[in-house]
Parts: structure tokens; C-alpha cells; sequence
């Protein structure tokens, strides 16, 4: 599949949002270089961070993103996947 990241991310926050579940996008500096990458996050009833991304299948260091890509949705953020709430 063809996408980015922001659109992914916002897929599921609305699509929860429509059912009355809350959920939030998380921005942060990507690995791949200095742009941001957005992911999808929400709260578990145990009260940890569950956390979903959309990442390339062979990601390289790059100035610029390209505006789509192909990748995959990963759980987790490696290192921190787990935030206590």
C-alpha cells in the first residue's frame, strides 16, 4: 500500500473518533531524517500507551520524504513502546 505516514496515522484516529473512542496522533522527529513522523496512539484499559506507525519497508536517510511511499504499520515505537499512565 501506498501512503504516508500523516495519512495513515489519521485513518485510524477518525475512524475511532466516529465510534466515541479517544485516541491521539503523536508527532515526532523521524529516524530517517530531520521531518517528523506522525503515529497513532491510544490507551489500553490496563492503562499503557498502545502505539501504531507507518513505516517504509527499506528505510534510508533521506533530506526530504517522499510524499508516499510503500510500507507497512508496525506496533510499537522502538525503544519506547510502553508509557505508564
Amino acid at each position: 500500500m501506498r501512503s504516508n505516514c500523516l495519512i495513515w496515522s489519521w485513518r485510524p484516529y477518525w475512524r475511532r473518533r466516529r465510534k466515541g473512542r479517544e485516541g491521539y496522533l503523536l508527532i515526532r522527529r523521524s529516524r530517517s531524517g530531520s521531518f517528523p513522523h506522525f503515529l497513532y496512539a491510544e490507551f489500553r484499559r490496563v492503562g499503557t500507551l498502545r502505539v501504531v506507525s507507518y513505516k517504509p519497508l527499506h528505510p534510508r536517510e533521506k533530506k526530504l520524504p517522499p510524499p508516499l511511499f510503500t510500507g507497512s504499520s508496525r506496533w510499537g515505537d522502538f525503544p519506547d513502546t510502553t508509557v505508564e499512565r
